[in-house]
């Protein structure tokens, strides 16, 4: 596949070493000097120093060869503009980041029909709705949703008092209708065996139907109280959505920004949370704000670096759990050497967005984990060689496991009696090496 991406910032150098590392043939545009000389130096692609929106870079791109345009640059203008341009050239499929929400309504049938975008990638609302599920299943560190939400997995992190810490998988008690699908340890993605023993630091993936993955986390989890109050720093776009969102969940809110003329449009939408103006984080002023008796502290200014020093801060002072949002890739290794509980990336969720477009087979979802690991949600074919055979009797690929499907409304988690059916919804886990032949075998 042939894919033009507009912008070589922390969402288009993502996808396009995504992209090139598969094989497909990638072109970059990018205004920054620096960007394009990092870009050029990193990434088996060709990058061009240009202006996105502009139809001389795009031709020069070979924009009417193109199978896909993402644009992703930080312009919302640029992204519509080179989208339009390029569905004018024939590209059959464009995916746009936007910041502003005004710009386009996927339930807007004149927004959609004027623009043609085909798919819209709002990372700010993503990453909000991220951080507000990790928040409503205490114990997990993120939780992925597929099969129209009916079938949920969560990431958790083992400590030494986990119940399940030293035991083999086989004598590992869930509640029923729950798997462990994969396991990630010491950075390395597995598919585990009733012989794998669990150890402190792992993590493990679990999978259930909607409304029961915060019970299956409590067996896996220590600290799984429910979040009630939650401290957000930083008022922009992820954190004014946050903040909305918990309000509506009825958790208790409190902003903090470092903007007055932000904390007074935060404070002018929010109907019972405080929001609080600071300069600076002092140990008075959050033990003044109770911050040390918090449930949850979320920081998502637009500094990676503030972001993780206040998420470490908060939790050295007992904020319960932590979250940091980080925009850039290379800070994630720190979160964990500075306690940091969980990290958000808006720059993954976009790529596993885009993710969907450049793969084979009928993708529905994908979730990136850690590890080169992934979660992938597959419509099963009429002509697929699995169908009707029970599980136990067929080759599937080594580094990859079935975890779940969604038949019409039921969902199934399957065992080898189970067998596949054509339109079947499956949530498959597999390691990076496995990825291809799982593709190849549910391709239509």
């Amino acid at each position: 596949m042939r894919t033009v991406i507009i912008g070589a910032g922390e969402v288009g150098f993502t996808t396009a070493r995504m992209l090139s590392g598969e094989g497909h043939q990638v072109v970059l545009i990018e205004q920054d000097e620096a960007l394009v000389q990092s870009a050029t130096e990193q990434l088996d692609a060709l990058v061009i120093h240009g202006n996105g929106a502009s139809p001389k870079s795009l031709s020069e791109a070979g924009i009417e060869k193109a199978d896909l345009l993402v644009a992703s640059s930080n312009s919302d203008e640029v992204n519509i503009i080179a989208c339009l341009s390029s569905k004018a050239q024939g590209v059959e499929r464009t995916v746009a980041r936007l910041h502003n929400p005004d710009y386009y309504d996927p339930e807007e049938p004149l927004a959609r029909d004027l623009l043609g975008i085909d798919f819209v990638i709002h990372t700010e609302e993503m990453a909000a709705r991220a951080i507000k599920d990790a928040l409503m299943v205490p114990g997990a560190i993120n939780i992925d949703n597929f099969a129209n939400d009916s079938i949920e997995v969560a990431e958790v992190a083992l400590d030494e008092d986990s119940p399940i810490v030293g035991q083999a998988l086989k004598d590992v008690i869930l509640p029923e209708q729950s798997l462990i699908v994969g396991v990630v340890r010491d950075g390395e993605a597995l598919v585990p065996g009733g012989g794998t023993v669990l150890r402190e630091k792992d993590h493990v993936l679990l999978i259930s139907g909607r409304r029961r993955l915060a019970e299956v986390v409590r067996a896996a989890a220590t600290d799984t109280a429910p979040v009630k109050d939650v401290v957000i720093y930083g008022g922009g776009r992820i954190g004014l959505r946050l903040a909305l969102a918990l309000e509506k969940a009825k958790m208790s809110v409190k902003v903090i920004e470092r903007s007055e003329d932000r904390a007074r449009v935060v404070a002018s939408q929010l109907k019972r949370g405080f929001v609080l103006h600071a300069d600076a984080l002092t140990e008075d002023f959050l033990r003044q704000e109770r911050v040390d008796h918090a449930d949850a502290f979320v920081a998502v200014t637009g500094d990676d670096r503030a972001n993780l020093l206040a998420a470490m801060y908060a939790g050295r002072l007992g904020a319960r759990r932590t979250i940091a949002g980080l925009s850039r890739g290379e800070f994630a290794p720190l979160s964990e050497a500075l306690g940091v509980d969980v990290t958000i990336s808006p720059r993954m969720l976009a790529a596993e967005a885009i993710l969907r477009f450049v793969r084979k087979g009928e993708i529905v979802n994908v979730a990136l984990l850690e590890g080169g690991a992934e979660i992938i949600e597959l419509r099963v074919p009429e002509k697929c060689p699995l169908n009707g055979r029970p599980l136990s009797e067929v080759s599937f690929p080594k580094g990859a496991i079935i975890g779940a499907l969604l038949r019409g409304e039921e969902v199934i988690i399957p065992t080898g009696r189970d067998s596949l059916q054509p339109g079947d919804d499956a949530v498959i886990f597999t390691v990076e090496s496995a990825v291809d032949e799982v593709e190849k075998l549910f391709a239509s």
